[in-house]
């Protein structure tokens, strides 16, 4: 009989009234031990569509709510016993100390409950066992308690995050990546099936919201965007699985859930915590390591520091090496605001949820779903950008600054000219308009070398940036013949400058590769041999462009005379690349709207 009334208590769904006055029960008993413990007697209640938690002086008690979601299932005393020991083990190396273990909720005959002793996951009762003479009937995360004012959130809210700060914190989360496991079952996680199968189910939880925190039209770009990313960036999402870029990670990568806390005695710095890694759904915490980069993007640009995102995801890449992740950042930006918008949107049909919480909830989830409607403004298929234009007009600058911001693999004409003829980039040639290495014959091996890696990178599911003056049409036309083939729009990104303002620059520029100086330059502009003698000859052969004779290429004439932030601004632009939302004022960052 005992056995039988244990599995009852076991498998028993657990209706939310007879949970709640659970809740009310326990906290009753936590401000009662307050008051005997001589501390303030408060307990603060805080509720996620997930848990809910009991905040005390020293301690946090993380009860999970009796709610089957679809992607999470806590239904059951059993279930809510086992993701209780799968959150401790998950987070112990993350937060080490932090997590205490596991605490059994107790009911006694008398009525009263109370939490017991934290124990270790393996030494967890089973529902309906006996402890004290009491009975087990539900369980809580048992974690020390940690100051608020130390999660990032509190630094950014308070301007007290600096890029510096978020640097550290990108080489901390890099670290994590580059030990988390990895392999053929996890790489499962990133792959088309399954990045399409969360974003179906994400669609169809977002769908009762349309209306209340989320607008039709909204829903209809963000499902249209995801649709055709999907479909036109197949071989980039196989070719991050390739890379090694899925890894078991943290899956809910938030600013509130790393805290930044003194160091160890001798240590110097600060020691990162990181709290709250998924441990019910293996589907979430394993991906692409793009997403949880994203994650933590996105919240910073919902806070309105779009300076500090571009920090810390700028210090990711290079910490990792990762530079492919830039393509994916909109799209994984869309999918966390997404998610983010849907969970706040679920408090809302939550009646244990206050009204004044529920309105809060309210609010951000719309604020949520506007910024990934930003995110999915951009074009999702893969794209050729010429970026031309006569010498010393500012084009590989520019360029440059494209790849850097994007992540679009860059294609020089002047590298691919002089690894064509087998010469040191570094070198110069002095040779006269026209001849040695830049002769029509040379010059057309060159495009036509570069039309073929250009057509490799959008074979790979990439966009591709070209370096090159494309002064004659019929090169425009060739390449975007064999864009357009591929399903790849063009653009052609005309930069112009004033001649004196081009003379001066070609004429800096070629005093100092003759010096040898290059310390300042970039790949793409070291091999450059342009100079002030060559400009009028080039000039005479430019061939301007023709909408009627070019009408696969979308055209913008870019002033380079201008500040590059601005010209840079105006190409992003034209490109259709949503970026992160606040970029200007006097500090680098403004109001969310």
């Amino acid at each position: 009989m005992q056995a039988q009334t244990r599995q009852q208590a076991v498998t028993a769904l657990t209706p939310p009234d007879t949970w709640m006055s659970m809740v009310e029960a326990l906290r009753a008993s936590c401000l009662s031990l307050s008051e005997t413990q001589g501390n303030e007697p408060d307990v603060e209640v805080i509720q996620t569509h997930a848990s809910l938690v009991l905040l005390l002086a020293s301690r946090v008690y993380k009860l999970k709510k009796p709610k089957n979601f679809g992607f999470f299932d806590y239904s059951t005393p059993a279930l809510r016993r086992h993701f209780c020991q799968q959150e401790v083990i998950m987070n112990a190396a993350l937060a080490p100390g932090v997590y205490l273990g596991v605490a059994p909720v107790l009911a006694f005959k008398s009525g009263h409950m109370r939490f017991g002793e934290p124990v270790s996951p393996e030494a967890v009762p089973q529902p309906g066992e006996k402890v004290g003479g009491a009975s087990v009937v539900d369980y809580a995360v048992v974690m020390e308690r940690l100051p608020e004012t130390a999660t990032l959130e509190s630094y950014v809210r308070e301007d007290r995050a600096t890029p510096h700060l978020l640097e550290e914190v990108a080489r901390f989360v890099a670290a994590f990546h580059a030990e988390a496991r990895t392999g053929e079952e996890i790489a499962r996680s990133g792959s088309l099936e399954t990045i399409r199968y969360n974003w179906e189910e994400n669609f169809r939880q977002m769908q009762p919201y349309i209306g209340r925190t989320l607008d039709a039209a909204t829903y209809a770009r963000i499902s249209d965007y995801v649709s055709r990313f999907l479909i036109a960036r197949q071989a980039l999402f196989s070719g991050r699985v390739r890379e090694g870029r899925i890894r078991d990670g943290h899956g809910d990568l938030r600013l509130q859930h790393l805290y930044l806390l003194p160091a160890a005695a001798n240590d110097a710095g600060q020691r990162i915590v990181l709290l709250d890694r998924i441990e019910f759904a293996e589907r979430f915490r394993c991906g692409d390591v793009a997403g949880e980069v994203a994650f933590l993007a996105m919240e910073l640009d919902a806070l309105s520091r779009a300076d500090l995102a571009d920090a810390f995801v700028s210090a990711y890449i290079a910490r990792t090496g990762d530079v492919t992740l830039r393509e994916l950042l909109p799209f994984y930006l869309c999918y966390r605001a997404c998610v983010r918008g849907k969970v706040a949107s679920f408090q809302l049909d939550e009646a244990e949820v206050p009204l004044a919480e529920r309105e809060a909830a309210r609010e951000r989830a719309r604020a949520l779903f506007a910024l990934a409607g930003h995110y999915a403004s951009g074009a999702p298929e893969a794209m050729v950008i010429m970026v031309g234009g006569l010498m010393g007009t500012g084009k590989s600058t520019l360029a440059r600054a494209l790849h850097e911001t994007t992540g679009t693999p860059l294609l020089s004409s002047d590298l691919m000219r002089k690894r064509l003829a087998g010469l040191d980039p570094r070198q110069p040639q002095a040779a006269a308009f026209g001849h040695g290495i830049y002769t029509p014959a040379w010059t057309r091996r060159t495009y036509q070398e570069l039309g073929n890696e250009a057509v490799e990178a959008l074979a790979q599911g990439h966009s591709v940036l070209l370096d090159a003056s494309f002064l004659r049409r019929v090169d425009r036309v060739s390449l975007a013949h064999r864009a357009v083939q591929r399903g790849a729009p063009v653009l052609f990104i005309e930069c112009v400058c004033p001649r004196d303002t081009v003379l001066a620059r070609l004429a800096h520029r070629w005093s100092k590769r003759l010096q040898g100086v290059q310390a300042s330059r970039t790949d793409n502009q070291i091999a450059s041999d342009g100079r002030p003698e060559l400009f009028e000859a080039q000039r005479a052969q430019w061939e301007s462009f023709s909408a009627a004779a070019e009408p696969a290429i979308r055209h913008l004439v870019v002033h380079t005379d201008q500040p590059l932030a601005h010209t840079l601004e105006l190409a992003l632009e034209a490109i259709g690349w949503p970026r992160l939302v606040c970029r200007i004022d006097e500090r680098g960052h403004a109001p969310f709207p």
